[in-house]
């Protein structure tokens, strides 16, 4: 959907089955600005609401459409985290991917959700577990949701 206002074209695009399965980014296209909502947590895992149609898989695949629609110079608002650039949603895609297929491996090893949460995630991602979304609740978001295929 799209509307003008003031010269500004306005673009609501939905983007389902990744926070939720009513995820809209707001596209501001001559001010060069995207409101990605909580589909972007700035350095930090985001919460995942499985309840509500949302999956890691989901939201890995919607960040990667994002990445590759909007143009390099996009101011970027997360719905958590300061005023971002391109390569911060690059940088935050690539640990969405990364430890989403960590811990699917240590689910092929069959290993259980405890234990790998025990093991934890590897130590270049503890950073983004220092939000209200913790590691350990990260990891089992990601084994809740490629669990449910």
């Amino acid at each position: 959907m799209s509307i003008h206002i003031n010269g500004e074209e306005i673009k609501a695009v939905h983007y389902p089955n990744g926070h939720t399965d009513g995820d809209t980014i707001v596209f501001f296209v001559k001010a060069n600005v995207v409101h990605l909502g909580d589909d972007f947590f700035v350095g930090r895992f985001p919460f995942v609401d499985l309840d509500s149609g949302g999956s890691v898989q989901g939201l890995i695949n919607n960040i990667a459409s994002v990445i590759q629609t909007i143009p390099a110079d996009a101011k970027l608002i997360p719905g958590h985290g300061p005023l971002s650039t391109h390569n911060d949603l690059k940088a935050y895609h690539q640990a969405l991917v990364e430890t989403s297929k960590f811990v699917q491996d240590e689910m092929k090893k069959k290993r259980s959700l405890d234990e790998i949460k025990t093991g934890g995630l590897p130590e270049k991602f503890k950073e983004f577990g220092s939000g209200f979304v913790k590691s350990e609740f990260w990891i089992e978001t990601v084994y809740k949701s490629y669990s449910k295929k």
